[in-house]
């Protein structure tokens, strides 16, 4: 650990040694973004500075990178130690050219406490970092807020209109922006809560009642997996249960302090396999984005055989995910759509594939190579934002290695399209889900940036086996529809509990 306050560990060594990308802000329409910082005095072109409510200064740079390299924000303070941070800061929500992070100065103990914290928003466009007013509630946690922008922020290259979908919220670019987290109040189920939201400029935070009473059935179950921005002229948000539905609020039909939004729900596809409980968090396994003003839902299913466990992990035997899409204006008169369902053995693995000489192939005792994806361990689906056609893959030849691959592929032609190591050192399992997707590189200026290069040299691994020993090195070169479902309960029943991966072991 990087030091200690209150007799507590504070920030990791791997925190204080940010990757190496080519540039600072490399031009890329989306980008892989890791949810936590790195604390170092890295400065380019996207610093922008401000002082916590205590006034220490603070700078906040990002470094970018295409995908499936993972790009990451560096916070630094003038005068402060890294050991006088509780814990790294952490990107909660992105949205456009907007950033919502957190981060809070003192002992390590104080990494829980939501009084400790100061939430910021960074506005790449400005390069401006606004410190937003204290919560008037316990603070919330990542998967219950979300970003609006408020008018039309320009990206800093030019994009065909067909790419921004349905957000930002249409109108004059004034830089105005809200923040919204939904909590449940917990006083009748799932079924009462509280909307709290943030007008930039404002003096505070409102709150405003909502019931889900009459609109969805007495089975509904709803946890907060994930916040999703629609925008429109209703400026629609939506709180995704990534295991059951989506809560659509109309941000903008907020036109008191106490009056209730205009609210819908719809329900997800059902599970891969409807056989499975489900438990844990499903962002290993799902993710959800608004792409070319479609929604796009995409899950997974991973294949193991019991085994021999290395690293507390079983044999990986491939895995298959499906994708689905619905239009983000009342998807609900429509229902989903199934685009594309596949799986691991489908795909195109060859010299084609960008940095092929990256990935990790399995040797058995004869050095015979199998099926490089097939003996991967594989989680964390994300969607592109910027093309229906990719979708990224966390992968590691054991579960908890330090060792880390993100995989493109290309669901329409069905290939490998390319490969990067993960540059951080910090993750500990597969089982975490480390980085969001987002369009910030779209807005950031662009500067020359640390010249250098990802790629390491191959190492040796070793991997579980059904026979002796093997050895892993690197060698070179029809639809499902919901119909009209505005006020129908979840399609999958209250039975089902939360999974850590949908694991089937034949």
């Amino acid at each position: 650990m990087a030091g200690a306050g209150g007799g507590g560990p504070t920030i990791l060594e791997e925190s204080l040694d940010p990757p190496v990308h080519s540039a600072a802000a490399t031009a890329t329409p989306w980008v892989l973004l890791d949810f936590q910082a790195f604390m170092a005095n890295h400065r380019n072109a996207t610093t922008a500075k401000s002082q916590t409510r205590s006034g220490h200064p603070i700078e906040v740079s990002f470094w970018t990178a295409p995908p499936p390299s993972v790009s990451y924000m560096c916070v630094h303070s003038p005068g402060l130690d890294p050991a006088d941070f509780a814990a790294e800061p952490t990107i909660m929500a992105t949205e456009a050219d907007l950033v919502l992070l957190r981060l809070a100065i003192g002992p390590w103990d104080h990494r829980d406490d939501s009084s400790s914290y100061d939430y910021f928003v960074y506005n790449s466009t400005a390069t401006k970092l606004s410190l937003l007013p204290r919560l008037a509630i316990e603070g919330f946690i990542d998967n219950e807020v979300g970003l609006l922008r408020c008018g039309s922020a320009t990206p800093r290259r030019r994009l065909d209109p067909r790419r921004l979908g349905l957000h930002p919220h249409t109108g004059p670019d004034d830089g105005t922006f809200i923040v919204a987290a939904l909590r449940n109040t917990y006083a009748s189920g799932f079924f009462e809560y509280a909307l709290h939201v943030y007008h930039s400029g404002a003096d505070a935070w409102t709150c405003h009642p909502i019931s889900l009473h009459g609109l969805v059935d007495p089975s509904f179950i709803h946890v907060n997996t994930k916040v999703i921005t629609v925008g429109g002229k209703a400026g629609t948000m939506g709180w995704v249960d990534l295991y059951h539905g989506i809560i659509f609020c109309d941000i903008l039909s907020l036109n008191t302090d106490t009056s209730s939004p205009v609210l819908h729900y719809f329900p997800l596809p059902p599970p891969l396999n409807p056989n499975i409980p489900l438990r844990g968090c499903p962002r290993h396994v799902r993710d959800i984005a608004v792409v070319q003003g479609r929604i796009r839902y995409t899950q997974m299913q991973a294949f193991t055989r019991p085994g021999p466990r290395i690293n507390g992990a079983f044999i990986p035997q491939g895995w298959s995910t499906a994708i689905w899409s619905a239009p983000a204006t009342n998807p609900w008169k429509q229902g989903w759509r199934q685009d594309c369902k596949f799986t691991s053995s489908d795909l195109s693995v060859d010299g084609s594939t960008m940095n092929f000489e990256l990935l990790p192939k399995i040797l058995d005792d004869q050095a015979t190579p199998q099926q490089t994806l097939e003996g991967l361990h594989v989680g964390c689906p994300t969607l592109s934002l910027h093309s229906d056609d990719i979708v990224c893959f966390m992968a590691k030849v054991n579960r908890k290695d330090t060792n880390t691959w993100v995989l493109a592929v290309d669901v329409k032609n069905m290939r490998l399209k390319d490969v990067a190591l993960y540059g951080s050192k910090r993750l500990i399992c597969i089982d975490y889900y480390v980085y969001m997707s987002s369009k910030i590189s779209d807005y950031l200026p662009m500067a020359p940036g640390i010249k250098g290069s990802l790629k390491r040299q191959g190492v040796v691994l070793t991997v579980p086996s059904q026979k002796k020993q093997t050895h892993m090195v690197h060698l070179s070169p029809p639809s499902w529809k919901g119909g009209d479902q505005q006020n129908s309960g979840t399609s999958m029943g209250g039975t089902e509990d939360m999974m850590d991966l949908d694991i089937f072991f034949g």
